[in-house]
């Protein structure tokens, strides 16, 4: 008989060895799927952007701290010009040229003939600003190949420069204007 309760020992270990066996459950999360809408191609005058999407330039020494749009502008519509300018101008550029991209923006209405032509493409203007608010010699240093949209721009600088802040000496001013459709 004492075989009999050895067996017994032995299958009730077997048992409690089965019961130390873990279940894990893993929980799925199911993500929404959302369907893409096709995009039109109509004009959007919120779409006006001074910014083109292009790679900015590395950093240069002289311009360090500059967002990446100001420095490549700077780089870009200046070049070598810039370092020729005096201090207080250099300065005023590195502080204000955004802020007076962006007030021409708020002014910037597409021309709805051009829209409706499809006209789009990138220009940039020159002039200078003086301490008193004033601009003198605008103009058009790069065309975007329709006449429409360059006239448009020199008639918003025209109608923004009021707004523009004022340097402490008469400055140079080169920015870069957008007329983008959207769409593309």
């Amino acid at each position: 008989m004492e075989k009999v309760e050895e067996k017994k020992i032995v299958e009730e270990k077997k048992e409690e060895k089965k019961e130390e066996k873990k279940v894990v459950e893993q929980k799925v999360e199911q993500k929404k799927i959302e369907e893409k809408k096709p995009i039109k191609k109509e004009f959007d005058p919120n779409q006006l952007s001074f910014l083109p999407k292009e790679v900015a330039p590395p950093r240069q020494e002289n311009n360090k701290g500059l967002d990446n749009q100001t420095r490549r502008d700077i780089d870009e519509l200046y070049g070598e010009e810039f370092g020729d300018l005096g201090t207080a101008e250099k300065d005023f550029i590195r502080n204000n040229l955004r802020d007076i991209g962006r007030i021409t923006q708020k002014y910037l209405e597409y021309p709805q003939v051009a829209a409706y032509l499809g006209q789009d493409g990138t220009n940039a203007v020159e002039f200078y600003l003086h301490p008193n608010g004033d601009i003198t010699d605008l103009k058009i240093i790069i065309g975007s190949e329709y006449k429409m949209l360059d006239d448009n721009t020199l008639k918003t600088i025209q109608i923004a420069y009021k707004d523009y802040p004022r340097p402490k000496t008469k400055t140079l001013i080169r920015i870069r204007v957008r007329y983008y459709l959207g769409g593309n």
